[in-house]
């Protein structure tokens, strides 16, 4: 039973980190002229575009990398249940 309580966590984590990165990827500044650069630009005028943008790339593969691992090690608890 304990293994389970694992199981529940880990499907937890890995949903959590998917819906972060749905965002982080949704506030990101496209790559070419749109809409949305002057959202972009009133929301993140503090930090700076180009360093704002470099953080939020940084965050999707640190996520993305979060993410694989999680998977990973989610499919050897469900192997390990049997």
């Amino acid at each position: 039973m304990e293994n389970m309580s694992f199981i529940i966590i880990f499907g937890f984590f890995i949903i959590l980190t998917c819906i972060l990165l749905m965002l982080v990827i949704l506030i990101q500044n496209p790559k070419k002229e749109s809409i949305h650069q002057s959202f972009m630009e009133r929301n993140f005028r503090f930090f700076g575009i180009k360093r704002t943008n470099t953080f939020l790339e940084n965050i999707t593969w640190i996520l993305s990398i979060i993410i694989f691992f999680l998977i990973l090690f989610f499919n050897f608890l469900l192997k390990s249940k049997h």
